[in-house]
């Protein structure tokens, strides 16, 4: 008889049990499926905004130079520009796509005088006259960011640039002998492309960059030909071909917009 008693003592309290762990189970289970469903659920923001560029004159990877007899040609990149808009695809908070338009304006100096060799300089210059060549920049680039504070960031993006060259371009000046003609290789030439810069983002105003790009063509973006007539003298017809690269680094300035409420991603500072 006890034992019935206390067996049946066990059972109602194995329901018991059950009981109030089914009515607890669907309050717990709200509770913990809150935090596994934000987790989950992956959002894609695009932000964006105007951007300008400083390009620093450079010819690494490139001579720039040509040396025939006495007769030194030059041809050195100048301080220049680029701008246009940059756009920012955010794919999670560590990760984004960064693409966008750009127009750049090169200006080379071409300079042609008497030196001794290919080292040297001028010991006298004939000739110097500058040549701007103008293209367009779309940038594909994985773009990836460190915090570094509250609203700092550091942006590393690696990637490629399409760039197009709309037309050749020609100098001539009627009052001396040279004649430049620039062509270009081709209207359309891919380049490696790597940027580093720091982001501060502000809660509400959108956030400011500060950064520098590299950027390399994969093959020369045109052909310079400088020809040299004089039809009555020694000299007579002389072309020389300098092969201009087009690399460039750039110090870069970029404004990106407010990403609304909804960009989490963008807005909080605890990416």
């Amino acid at each position: 008889m006890w034992a019935k008693s206390k067996g049946r003592v066990f059972v109602w309290f194995v329901l018991a049990c059950s009981g109030l762990a089914l009515q607890a189970q669907p309050t717990t289970g709200i509770i913990r499926a809150k935090p596994v469903q934000a987790e989950r659920k992956q959002k894609v923001f695009v932000t964006g905004g105007p951007e300008v560029s400083m390009t620093l004159p450079t010819t690494f990877g490139e001579l720039g130079k040509a040396f025939s007899t006495d007769t030194l040609w030059d041809v050195s990149p100048m301080f220049r520009y680029r701008f246009g808009a940059a756009v920012r695809i955010d794919f999670s908070k560590v990760f984004a796509l960064q693409t966008g338009l750009y127009y750049h304006t090169r200006r080379y100096q071409v300079s042609i005088g008497r030196s001794g060799s290919l080292q040297q300089p001028f010991d006298t210059v004939f000739f110097q006259e500058g040549l701007n060549y103008i293209g367009y920049e779309l940038p594909l680039m994985a773009l990836f960011y460190v915090q570094l504070g509250d609203r700092v960031f550091l942006n590393n993006a690696v990637g490629v640039s399409i760039d197009f060259y709309p037309s050749s371009s020609e100098k001539l000046n009627t009052n001396s002998e040279f004649k430049i003609f620039n062509g270009r290789n081709s209207w359309v030439i891919p380049a490696l492309r790597a940027s580093v810069g720091f982001e501060w983002r502000s809660k509400y105003s959108g956030a400011l960059y500060l950064g520098g790009t590299f950027q390399r063509p994969i093959i020369p973006i045109t052909d310079m030909f400088i020809e040299r007539q004089e039809p009555t003298g020694p000299i007579g017809f002389q072309t020389q071909q300098i092969n201009i690269g087009g690399t460039y680094f750039s110090i870069d300035v970029r404004y990106i917009l407010p990403a609304g409420k909804e960009n989490e991603f963008f807005g909080k500072s605890n990416r």
